[in-house]
C-alpha cells in the first residue's frame, strides 16, 4: 500500500468518526435543549447518528486488515499486534472492544439503579466506558500518523497531517464533552453563571462564590482540554501553521453547540488563541534541543485565549467578571499552561555525572570545569542546550 493510499484510507477513517462525534453531540444537545439535562429513552430519533457513526466506523475500521483474509497480503511493518493479531488501527479495535462493554453495562446499569440526572448523566461509570471506546475509535488515524513516519514526517504540510490532525480534534472533542459541564464555551444548563445569577439571588454571597468558583474551574479545565492535545501534537510534528487553530476552534464550536450557540461568540476567542499559537510554533519553530517556543505558546496562548474571551462575554453578551477574578484566573490558566509544557516537553536532560563531575566533550568544557574549581565560577548549568546535545 503506498502513500497515498494510506493518506485516503486514514482521511476516510477521519470522516467516518466526525459521523460518529457529530452523533455524540446531536445526542448531547437533545438531552440540554430537549429534555431539560435528563437522560431520556435509549433509542431515539437523536441516537441514529450517533449509532450509525459508530457501526460505520467499527465496520471500516475492522476491515482495514486484509491479511486477516487474503493469503498474498502481509501486515505493514507499523501495524501493532494486538492479542498477537497485527492491526491496522488497534486502539480503535480495543476501543471498540471497551465501548461494547460499556454499553452492555450501562443497560445492567439501568436497570439496576434507573435512570441518571444531572452531572451523573455524563459521568456515569459505563458513560466513561462508552466515552473513553468512542475516543479509541476515533482515535484510529491519529495513531496511525504517529507510528508512519514514513508516510507522516516529522516536518509536514496542513494537508499531509489532515487526517491525524482532525483524529486528534475529534479525540479532544470527546474529552470535552466529558467534562461539558466544566467547559467554558456554554452554560451547562440548570447551573448559573456569572453575569447570569437571577435578581432574587445577587446579594447571595454563597451564590456569587459558588458561580466565581464555577467560572473559574470552567476556564482552568478548558485551559488543558484544549493545550494538552497540542502538546501531544508537537511532540511528534512541527506543526505547520493553522494547526492550532484547527484543534481550538473546531473543539470550541462543537462545545458551544451543545447550548445552541448561547456563547456561540466566544469560539472567536479560540480562533484568536489558535492563530496566536500558530504564530508562535511558526515563529520560534520549536523542538526537543530548542524548547524556548514551547515554553512562550504554553504562556501567551493562554493569556490571548481567556482575555478575547472576557472581552467577548462583556462587548456581545453583557457578562462582565470582576477585574481581579478574571485577571487572575487568566494567569492562572498561563501558568498551567507553562508547567504543563514542562510535563509534556521536558527540558533537556544533562549529560551523566561521574565520581568526578561532568565529564569534559572537549577544550571549553575543560576550561569551565577548571574555573569552578579554582572558585571562579562556572556558566551553563541550567539543563539546557549546553549539556543537551551530547
Amino acid at each position: 500500500m503506498g502513500a497515498k493510499a494510506i493518506w485516503r484510507e486514514d482521511l476516510l477513517t477521519s470522516l467516518l468518526a466526525t459521523l460518529l462525534v457529530i452523533g455524540l453531540f446531536l445526542d448531547g444537545w437533545s438531552h440540554i435543549n430537549l429534555q431539560n439535562g435528563l437522560l431520556g429513552e435509549f433509542f431515539t430519533v437523536w441516537h441514529a447518528l450517533l449509532y450509525l457513526g459508530f457501526n460505520a466506523t467499527a465496520i471500516w475500521v475492522v476491515t482495514r486488515k486484509p491479511h486477516l483474509y487474503r493469503r498474498s497480503a502481509k501486515p505493514l511493518p507499523y501495524f501493532h499486534p494486538l492479542l498477537g493479531i497485527p492491526m491496522r488501527y488497534p486502539l480503535a479495535i480495543g476501543g471498540l472492544a471497551l465501548a461494547t462493554f460499556g454499553l452492555l453495562g450501562d443497560i445492567a446499569w439501568h436497570a439496576a439503579f434507573g435512570r441518571e440526572a444531572g452531572v451523573a448523566r455524563v459521568i456515569a461509570p459505563f458513560h466513561l466506558l462508552l466515552f473513553a471506546g468512542a475516543a479509541g475509535l476515533v482515535s484510529a488515524p491519529l495513531r496511525s500518523g504517529w507510528y508512519a513516519p514514513r508516510y507522516y514526517p516529522s516536518t509536514a504540510s496542513l494537508r499531509t497531517l489532515l487526517p491525524p490532525l482532525l483524529s486528534l480534534t475529534l479525540v479532544t472533542c470527546v474529552v470535552a464533552f466529558m467534562f461539558q459541564w466544566l467547559n467554558a464555551f456554554l452554560v451547562w444548563a440548570p447551573s448559573i453563571a456569572i453575569g447570569r445569577v437571577p435578581l432574587e439571588l445577587a446579594g447571595d454571597g454563597r451564590i456569587r462564590a459558588t458561580t466565581e468558583t464555577a467560572g473559574a474551574a470552567r476556564i482552568l479545565i478548558t485551559n488543558l482540554v484544549l493545550l494538552s492535545p497540542l502538546f501531544l501534537a508537537l511532540r511528534r510534528w512541527r506543526l505547520p501553521f493553522g494547526s492550532a487553530t484547527f484543534v481550538f476552534v473546531g473543539v470550541s464550536f462543537a462545545m458551544s453547540a451543545l447550548t445552541s450557540f448561547d456563547l456561540g461568540a466566544t469560539v472567536f476567542a479560540a480562533l484568536v488563541a489558535g492563530l496566536v499559537a500558530d504564530g508562535v510554533i511558526d515563529t520560534f519553530q520549536p523542538d526537543a534541543d530548542h524548547p524556548l517556543g514551547y515554553r512562550v505558546m504554553a504562556g501567551v496562548t493562554p493569556i490571548a485565549l481567556w482575555s478575547a474571551y472576557i472581552v467577548v462575554l462583556s462587548w456581545i453578551y453583557g457578562i462582565v467578571w470582576p477585574f481581579d477574578l478574571w485577571l487572575g484566573t487568566t494567569l492562572l490558566a498561563a501558568i498551567t499552561g507553562l508547567l504543563l509544557s514542562y510535563v509534556a516537553i521536558a527540558p533537556v536532560v544533562p549529560a551523566p555525572v561521574t565520581e568526578g563531575g561532568i565529564a569534559p566533550a572537549d577544550a571549553e568544557d575543560e576550561r569551565v570545569l577548571a574555573d569552578a574549581r579554582a572558585g571562579e565560577g562556572a556558566i551553563g548549568f541550567g539543563g539546557g542546550a549546553e549539556h543537551g546535545g551530547r
